[in-house]
């Protein structure tokens, strides 16, 4: 599936030998950039642009990277929208499906790797790029990850769900590690919801909250409190969740086990799925009988 890190290693061994374009040294950028969910340390701000590598721009489902190194130009098709775009190093313009487009900055190389200007790769391949201006952060999506945005904000409770705990979780600094042993996750959803939910592993419970922007954030950490450990808290603990479902995947036994939560705190166990038989593979997450969604948004726009 990780099909682009052979294409990434041919990228950077030819690319690395072409001759660094000279410019004006930016300033660190104060910008926050997050690709697909999960934020970004090497970004470039050329000409008040803020450029990220092209293999940060992964999305093997609906795009095909090719290199010609006798030209020395990066091609990039989208397999999905047929859009062809040919990128060349110290180059201000591109060529999208054969016509000759002006782009705000050059294609850099630094590093061995090639910049690019992040709003025009997304726009034109088909993703999304946004900007907040409140958390000073560029938000940008692949088109594979766009569709399973939106899922994520308004679509079923189960698919959104299986989406949400595959976001890369951001941690604040000094984050709590576990402290415990064990080989099973644990994800507790408040009833009809996909956007709030806890995460326990090895005894250490994460509560994660997605934002507008489907960011996965932790807010608040803490030991179990069955722990044999000194517990540990970190953050503002968030009001108890009322009538929630769980999901627990066991690596050991290949199980999954399911079931509902009340009020007071009481585990009903619903069912078990054998994670082992093949029709039953990544099955991590499956419907509750009569739970309904409740807290579906319209997806922001970029």
């Amino acid at each position: 599936m990780r099909k682009p890190f052979l294409i990434t290693a041919l990228l950077m061994s030819v690319l690395a030998a072409a001759p660094t374009p000279i410019f004006a040294a930016a300033p660190a950028t104060p910008l926050n950039v997050y690709m697909n969910g999960e934020q970004q340390e090497n970004v470039l701000v050329l000409q008040g642009r803020t450029l990220v590598p092209l293999t940060a721009f992964n999305d093997p489902t609906q795009l095909v990277y090719s290199y010609d190194a006798k030209s020395k130009t990066v091609n990039i098709t989208n397999k999905v929208n047929q859009v062809s775009i040919q990128l060349s190093s110290g180059e201000q313009e591109a060529i999208v499906n054969g016509k000759k487009v002006k782009i705000d900055a050059q294609v850099t190389i630094k590093g061995g790797r090639t910049f690019v200007p992040l709003r025009f790769l997304s726009e034109n391949l088909g993703g999304s790029v946004s900007y907040d201006k409140v958390g000073n952060k560029v938000i940008v999506r692949t088109p594979s990850e766009q569709e399973r945005f939106k899922t994520l904000m308004s679509g079923g409770l189960t698919d959104a769900r299986k989406i949400a705990i595959s976001l890369p979780i951001i941690q604040g600094k000094d984050a709590l590690q576990p402290q415990g042993e064990g080989f099973s996750v644990k994800y507790t959803f408040p009833k009809g919801e996909t956007l709030r939910y806890y995460q326990e592993y090895k005894g250490l419970v994460n509560y994660i909250e997605i934002n507008a922007d489907g960011l996965a954030e932790v807010k608040w950490q803490g030991d179990n409190p069955q722990m044999e450990v000194k517990i540990r808290e970190k953050g503002t603990k968030p009001a108890k969740l009322g009538e929630a479902v769980y999901f627990i995947n066991n690596v050991m036994s290949d199980y999954t086990y399911y079931g509902t939560i009340d009020e007071s705190g009481k585990s009903t166990e619903l069912g078990q799925i054998d994670l082992s038989k093949e029709s039953n593979k990544g099955k991590l997450i499956v419907p509750i009988d009569e739970e309904k969604r409740t807290d579906a948004r319209k997806p922001s726009q970029s």
